[in-house]
């Protein structure tokens, strides 16, 4: 969410283009790991495409986010805006999903090293 924010402030703000972008957005594993790639100059698109694929590990997200990169830099200004803006929304489920998964195995990894260290415990009286 925060990297299509920062794509979002930077086409609103500068008008830049996509190599411009990922190179202003360094704290961004995907940016960093984009721009590493070999042929990032002459194809930033699918720079970002293989950052995404090699850090994605769901299925889900990796079709969305590839969605939402192929279509980078195809439009004006105003349709990259609504373009971004259009994955806002479509992520913000995903997301939410991803925060009560993240909680719930938290909650588990707690539950699970109280049970070990009872059984430790135990297990030296």
């Amino acid at each position: 969410m925060t990297l299509l924010q920062n794509f979002q402030t930077g086409i609103r703000y500068s008008a830049g283009s996509l190599r411009e972008l990922i190179l202003e957005r360094q704290e961004s594993r995907f940016c960093r790991l984009a721009e590493r790639d070999g042929e990032f100059l002459i194809d930033p698109v699918g720079a970002l495409s293989r950052a995404g694929e090699e850090l994605l590990w769901d299925r889900g997200d990796r079709e969305m986010y590839l969605g939402f990169v192929k279509e980078l830099g195809a439009t004006d200004v105003q349709g990259q805006l609504e373009h971004i803006a259009m994955y806002q929304g479509l992520l913000a489920p995903r997301l939410e999903q991803a925060q009560i998964e993240a909680r719930q195995k938290s909650k588990i990894s707690v539950a699970l090293g109280l049970f070990a260290g009872v059984a430790m415990s135990l297990l030296l009286l």
